[in-house]
């Protein structure tokens, strides 16, 4: 991806918090838009970054919901060192917390890869981002346009933010990579209760900023004119506004004057039922007001240098919630703190190679696959195997099932090899030397072998008598106990009165 550094830096979040708080006006003689927008054009840094969260139960919980938010508790996320190369390239290392345990983790991207490997990992994984930037070429988009649109409704965003009413502007050193740094502190909170009027505030202001949003329909234009123009190539050439009716697409200054007073007007026509929207929305759902109430706090310390450049953030936010079934939370709280240095400097990202890696940009990777490629003695194993359960599958066949067709004789149930196999993530394979049919276990490896017309299986290399001997039906598919093989690959059958049949694999 083309100047990745553009759109990810590991700060943005925290950034973009602060964006949703305060406006341009100034704050004790310092310039907070300067200050939220001197690091757009930054083409190299290094950073760090902590992350927690931590939801609040309401009284009287069940079991697997208090199991719920006791990982939801657990999670951390510690990024010791983040890279940002002047080519794009990115990496970064550190831990992420679950469950008392720290499970150290990195990864690397550039124009073509991501890549990224955990702990106990046998060999990394890699996702494919090549072709990004040609597929928004093929359509006509310059990235480089649409980057400099970001830059611009950014500043817009900024610019006609009101600032809440608390927020103040102090002078401190701060260790920063433990290095003493002189900056500017920026501290600003905002409740629930606030937001609305800070909305309606922002409508106000971007609805008389006609200079300010003239200029981001322009360049909003210059972007997807080729797009476009290519769509109406066949047509009159014209672009339509509904409701407006047909203007030369040629025409830009017809094009964004038109369309900046469409979105005035639409604007100020929601200013106008703004209130009555806001206690109707109150009204249909009164949850919202727990929400939006003075317990639910973001309070935000940003630190700037004297180069405009934001050096360090804190974020705390807790949001009330009104703890009903479907949430059966109190609040739900997240703290997060960053710092940056080497702002400029030569960086250089940490490399992962993608040799032997996985491919997970096909979606064809196994929850088997990606199971075994961890030591079956590391954290990570266990997690995914026992915790998340991904290799768990369920099975359930009606009697009469159109897609399974079982075939019941003398108590046995016979169901296609195959079906029920694949389902289970097990390969099917034909052995043509032998003629045999070979199931082998995509989770713990087992290896199961039938032939057509015995009466005998191998399971693991040990024979196994069969009720029947293995049949072919007309349309090709070979039938085995049904019984026999979910055991054989680690599941439980359940049969209920009626015939319905349940297979678990865990």
């Amino acid at each position: 991806m083309r100047r990745i550094k553009a759109r990810i830096k590991w700060f943005l979040p925290f950034v973009a918090l602060l964006l949703v708080l305060a406006g341009c006006q100034s704050v004790g003689g310092f310039d907070v838009n300067k200050a939220l927008i001197g690091d757009v054009d930054v083409k190299s840094s290094e950073s760090s970054m902590t992350f927690s969260m931590n939801a609040e139960p309401i009284e009287g919980l069940g079991e697997e919901e208090k199991k719920m938010v006791d990982l939801i508790n657990s999670f951390s996320l510690s990024i010791s060192n983040a890279k940002l190369q002047d080519n794009g390239n990115v990496s970064a290392k550190g831990t992420i917390g679950y469950k008392q345990l720290n499970i150290p983790f990195a990864l690397y991207m550039d124009k073509q890869t991501l890549v990224f490997t955990v702990e106990g990992a046998k060999q990394p994984f890699y996702f494919q981002m090549q072709g990004y930037e040609e597929i928004f070429g093929e359509v006509g988009l310059d990235l480089a346009k649409g980057e400099e649109l970001s830059k611009l409704l950014t500043k817009f965003v900024v610019k006609n933010l009101p600032n809440p009413s608390a927020i103040s502007v102090t002078p401190v050193s701060e260790a920063v990579y433990g290095q003493q740094v002189n900056m500017t502190k920026l501290h600003t909170e905002v409740t629930g209760d606030e937001l609305p009027a800070l909305l309606k505030g922002f409508l106000k202001s971007i609805s008389k900023d006609t200079e300010g949003f003239t200029e981001f329909v322009s360049a909003l234009y210059d972007y997807l004119y080729p797009v476009i123009k290519e769509m109406t190539e066949e047509g009159s050439g014209d672009f339509t506004i509904p409701g407006i009716g047909e203007i030369p697409l040629d025409d830009k200054e017809g094009v964004v004057t038109v369309l900046h007073d469409a979105a005035k007007l639409a604007v100020d026509a929601l200013l106008l039922v703004y209130d009555n929207q806001l206690d109707s929305l109150y009204k249909s759902t009164p949850e919202l007001k727990t929400v939006l109430s003075k317990d639910t706090k973001l309070a935000v310390d940003i630190f700037v240098d004297s180069g405009l450049h934001v050096r360090k953030q804190n974020v705390d936010l807790k949001v009330a919630l009104p703890g009903t079934d479907m949430v059966p939370l109190k609040s739900f709280s997240l703290k997060a703190s960053s710092q940056i240095w080497n702002i400029g400097g030569a960086v250089t990202a940490d490399p992962i190679s993608t040799e032997g890696a996985l491919d997970v940009s096909s979606g064809d990777l196994t929850p088997a696959e990606t199971l075994n490629n961890f030591d079956p003695n590391s954290n990570v194993y266990r997690i995914l195997k026992d915790d998340l359960e991904i290799t768990k599958r369920t099975i359930v066949i009606e009697p009469d099932d159109e897609y399974y067709y079982p075939i019941v004789d003398n108590n046995t149930t016979y169901i296609p090899l195959r079906y029920v196999a694949e389902d289970l993530d097990a390969t099917v394979e034909w052995d043509t030397a032998n003629r045999a049919i070979v199931v082998t276990d995509g989770v713990y490896g087992d290896k199961l072998v039938f032939k057509i017309g015995s009466s005998e299986a191998l399971i693991n290399g040990e024979k196994v008598e069969l009720a029947e001997p293995v049949f072919v039906d007309e349309y090709g598919d070979a039938y085995v106990s049904l019984r026999l093989l979910a055991e054989a690959l680690h599941a439980t059958v359940y049969v209920d009165e009626e015939g319905w049949i349940t297979i678990t694999r865990k």
